[in-house]
């Protein structure tokens, strides 16, 4: 793996990002706040998903491209219980085929939180601790409703 390093965390690394990890450093980002800082650039919707479905995380462009005025109202629900019923089986199989340890990738249409349709291309990443069990879901969902109009 030639240009890659190893870092503390045990995680494969390129060596601008430990470059440009030592940059944020420097000006006093690190650890969580940088991680936070990252995911509230993105303008993609960012959601951190538990190992049993829930939603633990939404960046803040998630909740304003599925018009969530109360994050709240995320709370104790599963993730595919946010989509349409008719779509609830698929999401909830992708979401179990990422908890397998495979990232995975799809489209869907699902409303916001008041009702305008869009369509969403979805990544799905597992993450893993450092021994290996999957500890979480990273779900980056992109608004593409444009690309079919």
């Amino acid at each position: 793996m030639h240009g890659l390093s190893e870092n503390t965390d045990g995680l494969v690394a390129q060596p601008r990002d430990d470059a440009a990890i030592g940059m944020a450093e420097s000006v006093g980002v690190s650890g969580s706040d940088l991680a936070v800082a990252l995911l509230e650039q993105s303008e993609d919707c960012i959601k951190m998903l538990s190992v049993d479905g829930h939603v633990d995380f939404i960046n803040c462009n998630g909740l304003k491209a599925m018009e969530i005025d109360h994050p709240e109202m995320l709370d104790g629900k599963l993730w595919w219980e946010l989509w349409p019923t008719k779509s609830q089986a698929l999401v909830e199989e992708k979401f179990r085929d990422s908890l397998g340890g495979r990232e995975t990738n799809f489209e869907g249409e699902c409303p916001t939180a008041k009702g305008l349709i869009k369509r969403w291309a979805l990544n799905l990443r597992p993450l893993f601790s450092r021994n290996g069990p999957v500890v979480a879901i990273l779900c980056t969902s992109r608004d593409v409703t444009a690309r079919q109009k």
